[in-house]
């Protein structure tokens, strides 16, 4: 993954997650690699301002992310 660095530099954080096909998720960046982007206490957030908790880990191919935000706090 182009900008490793940075995104190493997010891990442990929160962050918000953009993928290709417009899905957005939140929750925090356990780890990252060339692959995968890995989420836990991870929520889908829907259009519609609701967030679907996701049970457990979300693996989140990394050709598959539009792009990474860390949200203010």
């Amino acid at each position: 993954m182009k900008g490793r660095r940075l995104v190493r530099e997010l891990e442990r954080r929160r962050v918000v997650v953009t993928t290709t096909a417009a899905e957005t998720f939140d929750g925090i960046l356990l780890d990252a690699d060339d692959g995968h982007l890995v989420l836990v206490d991870a929520a889908q957030l829907t259009q519609t301002g609701d967030s679907v908790v996701i049970d457990g880990q979300l693996w989140l191919p990394t050709d598959r992310v539009a792009y990474l935000q860390r949200p203010e706090v």
